[in-house]
């Protein structure tokens, strides 16, 4: 779903702009997810430990908002643990628990069952695929169906990764999809070597949970160095994308970029140009005098879709070097 696809009221339909994504907590929603964490967590009360325990949140022997009456008989699924832990965790800290929840009960990895006539499946592969499919009408699957249906109605900037482990920024599916395939070309090329890898802990350290954008900004530039050796500088073991840079700046009429009928250098002067822009942008790289500055988080998020740009340009060969 793009956030465009959002749902919105009527009287905000009339504008041409996207939904604004709420970033905090508050509301309806924060309402709807306390309700949501009592009842997922419910499904396993061993869990409200560990995930106290990972959101480091206080105990909840003196919460007072949930004691039982005087004189009135608790019910037997009466547990004070879990009603603290769903109903007075902070709002601003209720992604955590989510979070939390969502990698404890991960679902486990599809199985993969063999493509090619001559290798049938085994009985016991054929049990797990069929336990696989049984698995989404169990209740974890529900519940992480109607927590999606959640986020979408509540327009938050959170929503479920791929893998239906925890929690991530959102991002519009399209521009998603160009940096899932970016990773795929560069996998399928052993000359690119750990690049597709490098782009995927950039894209995952920019719209995490917590992004961290030092990490995403050098996971990026690692997936260019990758991604440029074999092209750029094939026969230097100790390339980087500063040497790269100035290779492709020092012989210009050597590089072409394969657009339009008459490919020129101009093209290729492009792309060392954003390879320079990704290079010089990185506020962390060095230590001085002066206090280093880490990368914003908007400083991340565009050095990997630059990163993605670029490694599309290596793995697809449209950069080429001059026959």
């Amino acid at each position: 779903m793009t956030t465009n696809d959002l749902w919105r009221p009527l009287s905000e339909r009339a504008g041409t702009s996207a939904p604004a994504l709420r970033t905090s907590v508050a509301g309806a929603l924060e309402t709807q997810l306390r309700h949501w964490a009592y009842r997922a967590i419910g499904y396993d009360s061993t869990l409200v430990d560990r995930i106290v325990l990972r959101c480091d949140l206080g105990e909840h022997y003196g919460c007072q908002r949930h004691h039982v009456e005087e004189e009135v008989e608790p019910t037997d699924d009466y547990d004070p643990g879990l009603l603290h832990l769903a109903y007075c965790t902070p709002a601003a800290v209720l992604p955590d628990v989510v979070d939390a929840w969502l990698d404890l009960t991960a679902p486990p990895a599809p199985v993969q069952l063999p493509v090619k006539p001559d290798q049938p499946a085994t009985k016991l592969e054929l049990i797990a695929a069929a336990m696989g499919g049984l698995s989404e009408l169990q209740p974890r699957f529900l519940l992480r169906h109607e927590l999606q249906q959640l986020l979408d109605d509540g327009r938050s900037a959170y929503t479920l990764r791929s893998d239906k482990a925890g929690l991530r920024q959102r991002v519009d599916p399209t521009v998603e999809a160009l940096a899932e395939a970016a990773v795929t070309s560069a996998n399928q090329d052993p000359t690119r070597g750990s690049a597709g890898a490098h782009l995927n802990e950039a894209w995952k350290a920019a719209y995490a949970l917590h992004p961290e954008p030092s990490r995403a900004y050098s996971e990026a530039i690692k997936a260019v160095e990758a991604a440029a050796h074999a092209t750029v500088e094939p026969n230097n073991s100790k390339a980087t994308l500063g040497s790269m840079i100035k290779v492709m700046e020092n012989t210009q009429a050597r590089w072409v970029v394969g657009i339009g009928s008459d490919p020129s250098t101009s093209g290729a002067e492009t792309v060392a140009r954003m390879m320079r822009l990704l290079w010089t942008g990185q506020t962390s790289r060095h230590g001085g005098s002066h206090p280093t500055r880490g990368e914003t988080v908007t400083e991340a998020r565009a050095a990997v879709h630059l990163a993605v740009a670029l490694l599309n340009f290596f793995t697809d060969g449209i950069l080429a070097k001059r026959s």
